[in-house]
């Protein structure tokens, strides 16, 4: 099997005459072992990602007499969903009939299988278990009975939620192929086209909000997700206008068959809550380590967005599939792409929580980062924490020693960052602030005493829970963004400490061979020194070695590779044979003796073949009339001249 990126075949000969053959969907090519014919690989459904472990690929006509194609190990886990014949001639125009891009990667893509928490019902699932969770896993509820949930009959029509919400009301909907909304549909042209036959397009609707409809007033959300949201615990009750206040509490999701959603984490990474009525659902969840989300925030970035699957480039994607009735909370930052195998009805919402703040606020920095629009983002999220931190700097004034210890160790650091953003965007110049965030924040003078009182109640608070060198480094990691974590069951909280540790900073004055070449000096400093002196003498020649470093940095010379691999074998060397009665042998250097385990003729040796080679090169870097480049940039540099 062979695949081209280079070469130019001639043509596909399953291609149909008018296939869109420019779009990146055709850049794969698979050369058949046998009559030796290129195919495209999304002509004969075999995608990108899959084409790498094929090792021998039999074109339809010779399978016949040479048997189906062969797989690198453990062929390619294939769903048994059905593929769906493309329409070039829609395709073209831009209007895919039943064509769905996005099969072809997951169908080559091997998933983790789900091993998250199910339980029965959700009478466990209360505000006290939520906190008390030593993991930030997904999980699945069978039943609903217990999670003091109210829904509309599972039977219900789009065209009944159409009337129930408004004909004429605008929705969003969403064109599967390129992920961008289309505008101008009323939910009476959605419902008309989800009960249709004929579907030119795979369309999907997950964004329409209905809380204060007459489909909302049907609706009653898990009992647990009103106790612990931040919003209804933090928005004062006579300030919630209609149009200036998060109405995010309830969704109503219409997805035709087919139907993805790419990877993309929920605004202001907000947990969320996904109730299916009816169909099914098929998530793909990717974990929020700081790893993750790096690599999440790069992607998103790229333009190769559009043509490659995220899950391709993270270690862990886990598959979760919830069936009609079961319910699915997904915690804050979780990264997540959706697939529809089955006209599906969902209702759902997203909530904000005490002891994901932290990631709360970390999303609302990567969004302002990857420039997502405002209209997409979490609504009045600044305005809400204005109320937060002033409601809970009164609070904490107020609160017992008892009072306080019941806060979890997130909870508390979910207040502080709350506290230290807003002092980052109290501190902010005019021209750095986005539009509205002035008049979101209020009166400054007044809410800039209120987050400097939190943020010392806090801490104060945090102190007594850690170590002095657990809060001084958890301090920095809250203050400098370490906001995303994957907490998984039986992990210690001192491993979370260190998850995102912050870049050692180098002592003043000391160059970088110094800084490394000082915790070595006790490994390389053996035996006696040669005179008579005290032990002082050692110390000395501490001195002596860190000041001949330093002043070889200053003239700016390097040693050579082969310098600094002999000196890397003579410390290995050296610290191997530490023990006096194992050396074979010892040379002594400018006053201290070393010792050497591998005996002093072996070690001259590596020494005298060292310095050949060294002056080898030298001479013929001369030769050529340059000389050798005195540090590691001028290096890179002429080795990329060589190269280009």
């Amino acid at each position: 099997m062979s695949s081209s990126d280079s070469e130019d075949p001639q043509e596909c000969p399953q291609c149909v005459e008018d296939a869109p053959i420019d779009l990146p969907a055709y850049e794969t090519w698979l050369q058949c072992d046998v009559c030796e014919e290129w195919y495209h690989g999304i002509c004969v459904g075999i995608s990108a990602s899959e084409c790498e472990r094929i090792d021998k690929f039999h074109c339809k006509k010779c399978v016949a007499t040479h048997g189906p194609s062969s797989h690198k190990g453990a062929e390619v886990r294939r769903s048994g969903r059905q593929h769906a014949n493309v329409d070039y001639t829609q395709l073209n125009e831009g209007q895919p009939a039943t064509f769905n891009q996005y099969l072809l990667r997951l169908e080559g893509h091997e998933f983790m299988e789900d091993e998250f928490e199910h339980l029965d019902d959700g009478h466990e699932v209360t505000a006290d278990w939520l906190r008390s969770r030593d993991t930030n896993d997904p999980f699945v509820v069978e039943r609903a009975e217990g999670l003091g949930l109210e829904m509309p009959d599972a039977k219900i029509t789009v065209s009944e939620i159409a009337d129930m919400v408004g004909r004429d009301t605008s929705v969003s909907v969403m064109d599967v192929l390129t992920q961008e909304e289309l505008s101008g549909w009323t939910l009476g042209d959605w419902a008309q086209y989800f009960e249709s036959g004929e579907r030119r397009r795979i369309l999907n609707v997950i964004s329409l909000e209905v809380s204060e409809t007459a489909l909302g007033g049907r609706i009653r959300r898990p009992r647990v997700v009103d106790e612990v949201d931040l919003v209804e615990r933090y928005w004062p009750a006579a300030k919630r206008k209609a149009n200036g206040y998060p109405r995010v509490k309830t969704y109503c999701l219409m997805s035709v068959r087919n139907a993805y959603t790419d990877f993309h984490v929920d605004f202001s990474a907000t947990w969320v809550y996904y109730h299916v009525l009816s169909g099914g659902k098929v998530f793909y969840l990717v974990p929020p380590t700081p790893s993750n989300m790096r690599k999440y925030e790069s992607w998103s970035k790229s333009p190769e967005q559009a043509v490659s699957l995220f899950a391709e480039s993270v270690r862990q994607c886990f598959e979760v599939r919830v069936a009609a009735g079961q319910t699915l909370f997904i915690p804050a930052g979780w990264i997540h792409a959706v697939f529809t195998p089955a006209d599906t009805v969902v209702i759902g919402g997203n909530f904000l929580v005490m002891q994901s703040l932290n990631a709360h606020v970390g999303a609302y920095k990567l969004e302002a980062r990857t420039r997502v629009a405002v209209r997409y983002r979490f609504p009045f999220f600044l305005k809400l924490c204005r109320y937060m931190a002033e409601l809970l700097a009164r609070k904490w004034c107020k609160l017992d020693a008892r009072a306080k210890a019941r806060w979890t160790v997130d909870e508390l650091e979910g207040a502080f960052v709350l506290a230290a953003f807003l002092e980052g965007r109290l501190a902010a110049a005019g021209d750095e602030r986005e539009p509205g965030e002035s008049r979101a924040l209020g009166d400054v003078a007044a809410l800039g005493r209120h987050v400097g009182n939190l943020a010392e109640l806090v801490a104060a608070e945090l102190r007594t829970r850690m170590t002095g060198d657990e809060w001084a480094n958890r301090e920095l990691q809250l203050r400098e963004g370490c906001h995303f974590r994957w907490i998984r069951p039986g992990m210690a909280q001192g491993s979370l400490l260190l998850a995102a540790r912050p870049r050692r900073r180098r002592a003043g004055g000391e160059g970088r061979a110094a800084a490394k070449a000082r915790p070595k000096l006790s490994k390389l400093v053996r035996g006696r020194p040669q005179s008579t002196t005290p032990d002082s003498r050692v110390n000395d020649d501490d001195d002596d070695l860190l000041a001949a470093l330093r002043s070889k940095r200053e003239r700016g010379s390097q040693p050579s590779d082969s310098d600094a691999s002999m000196d890397s074998d003579d410390a290995s060397a050296t610290s191997s044979g530490g023990s006096g009665s194992d050396s074979d042998g010892a040379s002594a250097s400018d006053g201290f003796v070393v010792s050497d385990s591998d005996g002093g003729a072996r070690r001259a040796k590596r020494r005298k073949s060292a310095q050949l080679g060294d002056a080898s090169r030298r001479a013929g870097a001369h030769a050529l009339g340059s000389s050798r480049p005195q540090n590691a940039r001028q290096r890179i540099a002429e080795r990329l001249k060589i190269k280009l």
